[in-house]
C-alpha cells in the first residue's frame, strides 16, 4: 500500500520533522508519496533533503488552470461524490460567508487531490496538521468514498483556533489521530466526543541521532546561548531580550545566537539595540539542517522562551548535541525535559526565571555537562526517529487493513458526531 502524505507546505524548513519521518519510514519499507497544497518556498527548500523532497513533491494548486482542469473532469466522472463534498464542506464550515466560500475551494482542491491520488494508485492519505490540508483531504475522501484520511496533531496552533479550524470534526472524522505528546492527545480529547477516544494515540517526533553526535566540551570564555525558532511573537523573544538585559547588568558573561527567521525581526533588532545587547545577541537568520549543527557544536544551553510549544524538535536535537536546556513549563516540554535532570523549566513569560536558570549554568559548568549527558539519554531511548517511524508503521498496519472501517464514509461519521454534539448541548442547556 502506498500511503499520501499531504501538507499545506512541503517541504517548510520550521517542519523539518515531516521530511525524516517521511525519509525513516521509507528505509523500513513503507511507500510514501508527498503532496503538498503549495509549493514550499525558498526557505523551505533550503538543505539537500529540503530541495530533494521539494522535487518529488506534487503540488495540488499547481496553476489555477491545472486545478480548474481536473475539477471539471472530475465534477463530470462524478457528479454525485461532488455534490455529497459540497454538502460535507458547507456543514464544515464555520459561519460566514468568506468562510462557507473557502470550504466550497477546498471541494474544488479536493476533487484535484482526489484525481492525483487515483493516478497513483492511493487510498489513504495522511496528514500533519488539522488546518486547510486536512480540509481538502477530508472533501477529497467525500468525493471518492474509496479515500480515507488520518492526521498527525501537534499542535499549539490547532488548540489556538479550536472552531475556526473545526478541529472537532476533523479529529473525529479520520481514521486514526497520532498525537506527538501526552499534552496534545489531552486537548485533543477535551474538545471531542469521548467515543472516538480510542482512536487518538501518542507517537512522539524523534530525531536521527547519528545526525547529531555528542560534541567535545572545551568551554573558555562566556556563556554561549542558542535559540531555534521562527522570529513570532508565541516565541517569547521579548522576554528572553529582557532575560540577557538582566544578565548583561547582573555582569554574567554571555552570548546569545537567535537562529530563524520570521516577522519580529525588525522588532528584535530594534530591542537589542535599546537594550544594547549589539556585542551579546546575534541574529543569525534562517539557518539549513545541513548548517545546524554547526550552531549547536558552538553552543552551551539551548534556551526555549516560548509561551507555548507542542514538543520541540529542535530541543530534542539540542539534547542529542548534550546542551544544557533552560525552557519554558509549557505544551510537552516538561515530557521531554526531566527539571534538574536534563535541564531548568521555567515560568513562560518570566524573565527573571529565564535569567536565574542561566545564571546557574554561567556559575557552574559541570551542571551544564551533566544535564547534556542526561539530555541525550533521554533522547536516545524515547525520542528515535525509528521510534517514530515503527509507530507510524504500526498505525498504519492496524487501521489500513483491507476493507477496515472503509463501510462508512466521513459524511456518514460526521452526521453521528453531529448528533452527539447536539445530545451534549441540550445537556448543557439543561444544566
Amino acid at each position: 500500500m502506498t500511503i499520501a502524505y499531504l501538507n499545506s507546505e512541503y517541504p517548510s524548513l520550521s517542519h523539518t520533522f515531516i521530511e525524516r519521518e517521511v525519509r525513516f519510514l521509507r528505509r523500513r519499507g513503507a511507500s510514501i508519496r508527498t503532496f503538498s497544497v503549495r509549493r514550499a518556498n525558498r526557505l523551505g527548500q533550503l538543505g539537500a533533503m529540503h530541495e530533494s523532497a521539494a522535487g518529488e513533491t506534487i503540488v495540488v494548486r499547481e496553476s489555477h488552470a491545472v486545478v480548474l482542469r481536473d475539477f471539471l473532469l472530475g465534477a463530470v466522472r462524478n457528479p454525485v461524490g461532488l455534490c455529497r463534498a459540497l454538502v460535507a464542506s458547507q456543514r464544515l464550515s464555520p459561519p460566514g460567508l468568506g468562510s462557507r466560500l473557502r470550504h466550497a475551494a477546498y471541494v474544488v482542491q479536493g476533487v484535484r487531490l482526489s484525481r492525483q491520488l487515483a493516478k497513483e494508485g492511493i487510498r489513504h492519505v495522511h496528514v500533519h496538521m488539522a488546518n486547510n490540508s486536512a480540509a481538502i483531504a477530508m472533501m477529497a475522501c467525500e468525493y471518492d468514498g474509496r479515500l480515507s484520511y488520518s492526521l498527525s496533531i501537534h499542535g499549539s496552533a490547532e488548540f489556538f483556533h479550536v472552531d475556526s479550524w473545526t478541529l472537532r470534526q476533523k479529529a473525529e472524522s479520520a481514521e486514526f489521530v497520532r498525537c506527538i505528546s501526552e499534552f496534545c492527545r489531552a486537548q485533543v480529547m477535551a474538545w471531542t466526543d469521548p467515543d472516538v477516544w480510542d482512536r487518538f494515540h501518542v507517537v512522539h517526533c524523534g530525531i536521527d541521532p547519528a545526525a547529531y553526535p555528542s560534541r567535545p566540551i572545551n568551554r573558555t570564555g562566556p556563556l554561549r546561548l542558542l535559540t531555534v525558532g521562527r522570529l513570532h511573537p508565541i516565541k517569547g523573544y521579548d522576554v528572553l531580550l529582557d532575560a540577557c538585559g538582566r544578565l548583561k547588568r547582573d555582569g554574567v558573561a554571555f552570548e546569545l545566537e537567535m537562529v530563524g527567521e520570521g516577522p519580529m525581526r525588525a522588532r528584535l533588532e530594534a530591542r537589542i539595540g535599546d537594550l544594547h545587547l549589539g556585542d551579546r545577541v546575534h541574529l543569525a537568520g534562517a539557518v539549513d539542517q545541513d548548517r545546524i549543527g554547526a550552531y549547536y557544536d558552538r553552543a552551551d544551553v539551548m534556551v526555549i522562551s516560548s509561551f507555548m510549544e507542542g514538543v520541540p524538535v529542535v530541543l530534542m536535537e539540542a539534547m542529542a548535541k548534550e546542551l544544557g536546556v533552560v525552557a519554558t513549563r509549557v505544551g510537552g516540554v516538561p515530557e521531554l525535559v526531566e527539571e534538574g535532570i536534563s535541564g531548568f523549566l521555567v515560568d513562560a513569560g518570566s524573565g527573571s526565571s529565564l535569567a536565574t536558570a542561566i545564571r546557574k549554568y554561567a556559575d557552574d559548568v559541570r551542571l551544564c555537562r551533566m544535564h547534556g549527558a542526561n539530555g541525550r539519554r533521554r533522547v536516545l531511548g524515547d525520542y528515535h526517529i525509528e521510534q517514530t517511524a515503527e509507530g507510524m508503521e504500526s498505525l498504519f498496519a492496524r487501521y489500513l487493513k483491507r476493507g477496515a472501517r472503509q463501510d462508512h464514509s466521513i459524511q456518514d461519521r460526521a452526521v453521528i458526531a453531529s448528533k452527539r454534539t447536539e445530545k451534549h448541548e441540550g445537556a448543557d442547556t439543561r444544566a
